[in-house]
């Protein structure tokens, strides 16, 4: 799959699940604002035809006109308090029955809490907070079983009733409102459960979309990732090719010359030509050996060999090693600090190759005369040992991913330095088996700084 076919495929993919959002939203801020004024409608002409049956009733048994406005009696305090002008003498028994009715009538299953203003205390009295549920069992097993003695007034048989059979005898302290005389108010504190009820499906809805969206991130990720490891292996076969090419054509010269009868008569050439199939098919060797050594790696079989090391002594004689397998005549490996003797505990072949990777990078990258300075620094708790040198240096987006497997910084078609993208993983793998830190930053003027941090 090219490059273009996938951005054109993530393009239109981001483009389709911002769409589906945006629809989502507007979609959940409908329903959500449909039922906040449905419930708003619905609360309001409940609470309207309430008062219009209180004043009725008054109207009846006390036989007189009220100045009740039914279109200005309701009024909305908040979200889930309201107050309900009524103007003229509140039964709370006959509230109660007409609040329960016409809240069943509107489909009003909630919760809710109701007072009564009290002109003379100038407080709101009579407050029960009602629960739909279980007040109504009980409400009916009382009506059934315990009718209320003759003789009592609306406050007493309220008082009486709710004193010794209400499920939540509590009194909600509800604000009073200064506008009306004669009103009561009506409070629902789990107001947010009709919303619930409303929008159950879209939460529904928002789930699956929710999971719709996990795959399709999953799917950009597996994209992405199989496209990098479509262009790591390519350039590891790339590689491959271009280090295993030079000695296999070697070999295979030298091969044809040491085929020719006359060599014999040539002792000088023939020990040359053995001498190139030697040194080319340790080459070989050696790069095959690197290849499987990273192979059990990634396995994690690697088993670690600890000793006592002094490091400064190792480090000088690592870097000597390094020097001798080299063809640089100048002294280009410098160390300081290393007079105090600092001993650790780390496996000296994996060590000495983790050495031995870092310098080979400074020479690989470096157009110039290589110029490499190896310090240590010893902190509180940690060592620090430092490489830096003064090569090409490593562009700021790549310096988290060359210590990825296979990476190497892009230079086009041009080959000019060997090497399968390895080493630097090797190193980071080393690291992290023998519990240590690796870090890189810029070398200034130029170059690059790689310090490698021991616990002490």
């Amino acid at each position: 799959m090219g490059r273009n076919t996938i951005r054109v495929i993530i393009i239109l993919a981001t483009l389709s699940v911002l769409g589906i959002l945006v629809i989502q939203f507007f979609f959940l801020k409908n329903t959500v604002d449909f039922s906040e004024q449905h419930f708003h409608e619905s609360t309001t002409q409940a609470l309207k035809n309430v008062a219009q049956s209180l004043v009725e009733y008054n109207t009846k048994t006390q036989g007189y006109e009220s100045n009740y406005d039914p279109y200005n009696s309701v009024d909305r305090i908040s979200n889930n308090y309201y107050v309900v002008n009524v103007n003229d003498v509140i039964s709370p028994t006959l509230l109660e029955h007409l609040l329960l009715v016409e809240f069943k009538r509107f489909n009003i299953d909630l919760d809710f809490e109701y007072a009564i203003y009290d002109c003379d205390k100038r407080e709101m009295v009579h407050a029960i907070s009602y629960s739909t549920d279980n007040d109504s069992i009980i409400r009916s097993a009382y009506i059934a079983n315990e009718p209320e003695p003759d003789g009592l007034t609306d406050e007493e048989i309220f008082e009486n009733h709710y004193a010794l059979k209400s499920p939540k005898n509590v009194r909600p302290s509800l604000p009073v409102c200064d506008k009306y005389t004669y009103y009561f108010g009506v409070y629902f504190p789990n107001r947010s459960q009709y919303y619930s009820s409303h929008v159950q499906a879209w939460y529904m809805v928002n789930g699956f979309l929710f999971i719709i969206l996990m795959f399709f991130g999953y799917t950009l990720y597996v994209i992405f990732r199989q496209r990098q490891l479509s262009e790591i292996q390519k350039n590891f076969i790339n590689n491959l090719t271009h280090e295993f090419k030079t000695p296999i054509a070697a070999i295979r010269l030298s091969a044809k010359v040491l085929e020719d009868p006359k060599i014999v008569d040539h002792p000088q050439r023939l020990n040359n030509y053995a001498r190139i199939v030697s040194d080319q098919t340790q080459r070989l060797t050696s790069q095959v050996e690197r290849v499987l050594q990273m192979a059990s790696v990634e396995k994690k079989i690697i088993e670690l060999h600890k000793e006592e090391l002094q490091l400064a002594a190792f480090i000088e004689k690592t870097i000597a090693e390094f020097k001798a397998s080299q063809e640089i005549n100048s002294d280009f490996i410098q160390l300081t600090n290393l007079e105090e003797e600092v001993t650790i505990n780390a496996d000296p072949l994996h060590f000495s190759n983790i050495i031995f990777n870092i310098l080979d990078n400074a020479v690989k990258y470096c157009t110039d005369e290589p110029l490499i300075q190896v310090s240590l620094t010893t902190g509180k708790h940690h060592i620090h040992l430092n490489f830096a040198d003064n090569g090409i240096g490593i562009p700021e987006q790549y310096k988290k991913k060359i210590f990825s497997r296979f990476f190497r910084i892009p230079t086009g078609d041009v080959h000019d330095v060997k090497g399968f993208g390895l080493g630097l993983d090797y190193v980071r793998k080393m690291i992290h088996f023998h519990h240590w830190a690796i870090n890189v930053k810029d070398n200034s003027p130029k170059g690059t700084i790689f310090t490698i941090t021991i616990p002490k």
